[in-house]
């Protein structure tokens, strides 16, 4: 029972910090061609009006990486680096840059 206690606070502990390190606000890629839009909770909605695409995910943040989880697709992970506050780098390139908070 004792271990069981010890477990609840470890992952309470690392929810609380994962938590402190969300990511908000709008970023559009430098042709403007997509648009993350990041939500408290660990929700984020890929759009793109080249075809009206729209995809709701989940993301988590570790460091300075950030994790956005396809739903229908088992294991396919987009991982973008934090660069600053209103810069993401992602795969070959792309850059997102924050439009809105």
């Amino acid at each position: 029972m004792a271990c069981w206690r010890k477990a609840m606070v470890a992952v309470l502990a690392l929810l609380i910090t994962a938590c402190g390190d969300a990511v908000t606000g709008t970023y559009e890629d430098s042709m403007g061609l997509t648009r993350l839009r990041f939500e408290r909770g660990g929700a984020v909605v890929q759009s793109s009006d080249l075809g009206g695409v729209e995809r709701q995910m989940r993301y988590a943040v570790d460091g300075d990486r950030i994790r956005l989880r396809h739903p229908d697709v088992d294991g396919a992970t987009l991982v973008l680096t934090r660069v600053d506050d209103d810069t993401l780098s992602g795969p070959m390139g792309v850059t997102y840059r924050r439009v809105a908070d």
